[in-house]
């Protein structure tokens, strides 16, 4: 009997020191795995606001512990390798236009996970390798005494358009690719044709073809315009700095610009990568947008946001897939039949 609980106490003992030994093991290993991942580092390309993208990548630093680098580059730079010298990221950052050629180049590596799937198609790629993350929506912008004294005016594309007595400010289409965008928005939705039509319509009562996104905004808020066309970002930034505005969504839709993110083929973080991803979708980015002065919408909520009238967003629905060819002919057309048209009068 001795004997057996002799045996007994010495499995015991031996279970414990055993169990003791693979649990000190255990805690080592995963310790070292947790330091190993916060000593990683995330390498991001972008075009976009550094300003916006480095609070991006501080609060996922914050939330995860891994690094991100954040590297600036050109547009074609981004697009052509041999034009970088940085190193190779894991990320890209972009337009969904710089998106969808990264892909055709066959430089993306698809990403598909619960959180990507809460995008709608038109905004992602349906192969996953790229998912819009904030589009910038195109509305008007209203003068708030205007819009008390013309109570009765529909806020559609052609009420705006048409009438001669709205007093318009616009940026000019070939400032920059987000106001390019509404040029070939229109294209797509109304036709090439018809769009120059509008257009040339709309010229007539513009009162300033605006440099910057901003101007239009700032045009109505100093009464200098009835009607603004620009970005919601920059209507919202007027507004939480007290400008006198009103945000009005077009009636008859909007058109919109998209920002993405995409997975580089031979990332070397691919799983950190994808954390990454999923975590820009998340609401943990509301609050940041906004304290750097962006007000995007998150592409898998953006149908929340109300006008000053209370109306939810109608996109319209775009493809954007734009033939770089066909797209510069266009803008070329709009230029001279269009922008510069009273000159050739």
């Amino acid at each position: 009997m001795k004997r057996f609980i002799s045996v007994v106490f010495f499995l015991i003992v031996s279970i414990a020191i055993l169990g003791s030994v693979y649990y000190k093991a255990k805690k080592q290993d995963i310790q070292r795995q947790s330091v190993a991942q916060s000593t990683k580092t995330l390498y991001v390309y972008t075009d976009m606001s550094l300003e916006l993208i480095h609070a991006v990548a501080k609060l996922f630093e914050m939330k995860t512990g891994i690094t991100v680098d954040v590297i600036p580059l050109t547009e074609n730079q981004i697009l052509d390798a041999s034009l970088r010298t940085a190193q190779q990221a894991d990320i890209v950052i972009s337009s969904q236009e710089v998106l969808q050629q990264l892909s055709t180049k066959q430089q993306l590596h698809p990403f598909i996970s619960e959180q990507t799937d809460t995008v709608l198609y038109p905004y992602r790629a349906e192969n996953g390798l790229w998912t819009g993350v904030w589009i910038d929506p195109i509305i008007f912008i209203v003068n708030p005494t205007f819009y008390k004294e013309n109570f009765d005016i529909l806020y559609t594309w052609d009420s705006v358009i048409q009438n001669m007595d709205i007093r318009i400010s616009v940026t000019d289409f070939v400032t920059s690719r987000e106001s390019e965008n509404l040029l070939y928005c229109m294209g797509e939705h109304f036709g090439d044709e018809e769009t120059l039509m509008r257009l040339l319509q709309l010229g007539k009562h513009v009162v300033q073809y605006g440099k910057y996104l901003s101007t239009p905004v700032r045009m109505v808020a100093m009464n200098k315009a009835d009607v603004g066309i620009s970005n919601y970002s920059e209507a919202m930034r007027a507004k939480k700095e007290q400008f006198p505005v009103q945000i009005i969504y077009p009636d008859d839709g909007q058109p919109w610009y998209l920002y993405g993110i995409g997975i580089y083929k031979d990332a070397p973080n691919f799983e950190l990568a994808g954390e990454f991803v999923d975590w820009v979708l998340s609401e943990d980015l509301k609050n940041t947008m906004g304290e750097v002065g962006t007000y995007y919408l998150l592409t898998n909520d953006v149908m929340q946001e109300k006008d000053d009238r209370g109306c939810l967003l109608d996109l319209w629905d775009l493809k954007k897939v734009f033939v770089k060819e066909g797209r510069d002919a266009f803008k070329k057309e709009w230029i001279s039949e269009v922008r510069f048209a009273k000159k050739a009068e």
